[in-house]
């Protein structure tokens, strides 16, 4: 199995630290890069459940509206993957992009199974140190990669 390294897009932005940071590895280590884009299979409910709140739409969400925001959700996905994946092609870089859905921590797991993950880089959202302050009591949950370097970068 060769080796690869593992960049944890996020579909609602791009990271082009963590991204050049990532190529940069594969290339040192002669590895191919995975991008992985991980969709919550819950989060158009909560759109959808938002958008009812706040009186945006009426008390139940249309399953077109649902089915657009879901579309519209992995149609991001599949755009930030090909934009690292036209990176890695310029850099010389075997890429190989994947979007898939559910719980991170899962799928993150087993695609460094499949894939032969040596190093995992994955992208935090950049805050203020304010909002780093007020959240310090919610739990980071890293993905349990066993045999592998994690790199946490905020982008």
């Amino acid at each position: 199995m060769s080796q690869n390294v593992l960049l944890l897009v996020m579909p609602e932005y791009e990271a082009p630290h963590a991204t050049a940071y990532a190529l940069e590895r594969a290339r040192e280590r002669g590895a191919g890069l995975v991008a992985l884009a991980v969709l919550d299979p819950d989060a158009h409910q909560t759109v959808a459940r938002t958008l009812a709140d706040v009186g945006f739409v009426g008390e139940r969400v249309s399953d077109d509206v649902v089915e657009a925001l879901e579309q519209e959700r992995r149609s991001f996905a599949e755009r930030q993957v090909g934009l690292v994946a036209e990176e890695a092609r310029r850099r010389g870089v075997p890429c190989t992009t994947l979007v898939e859905e559910g719980d991170p921590t899962e799928v993150c797991a087993r695609v460094a199974r499949q894939h032969g993950i040596i190093t995992a880089v994955l992208v935090a959202e950049k805050q203020s140190w304010l909002t780093r302050f007020l959240s310090r009591s919610a739990p980071v949950r890293l993905p349990a990669l066993p045999g592998c370097e994690v790199k946490i970068m905020e982008d």
